[in-house]
């Protein structure tokens, strides 16, 4: 999907969840799609903090947690003390590096085919699931 696709996209989904679609999150979330790392707050902040010099980092985060809670966005971890972001919202998952904290998409067909066991949900309803992997990833391992 091309970049100006993803963007329409964004901005039906924007309006369905009766978000204004101003030129700060409009800038967020190109800068979500822009970058495969599944970047972090920080990451987005300062990638367009020079086109955008009224932003404030609380205003990106804000943003980023309203575009989770809408489902534009999904929220890839909070582990290793930060937060990291998808603009990926298909059922995938993540292998995650614990030595440079790099995360990699994962799309297995068997892995979304996993019988989860009531004896883990009890009586709750399960909306969804993801699966993440800690891995150290090839580039860090050959440095070993």
């Amino acid at each position: 999907m091309s970049e100006q696709e993803q963007v329409n996209q964004f901005i039906t989904r924007c309006r369905a969840h009766r978000l204004n679609v101003t030129p700060q999150r409009l800038a967020i979330y190109k800068a979500v799609i822009g970058d495969k790392s599944h970047p972090n707050p920080e990451t987005i902040f300062s990638k367009i903090k020079k086109e955008n010099p009224t932003i404030s980092l609380a205003t990106v985060y804000k943003t980023l947690e309203t575009f989770e809670r809408n489902s534009i966005i999904s929220l890839v971890t909070n582990l290793h003390d930060t937060l990291r972001y998808d603009a990926r919202t298909d059922l995938h998952h993540h292998m995650i590096c614990n030595v440079c904290k790099k995360v990699i998409d994962v799309y297995d067909n068997d892995l979304n085919r996993l019988a989860i066991p009531k004896s883990v949900t009890g009586n709750h309803k399960l909306l969804s699931f993801g699966v993440h992997f800690d891995i150290i990833c090839s580039d860090c391992s050959s440095k070993n």
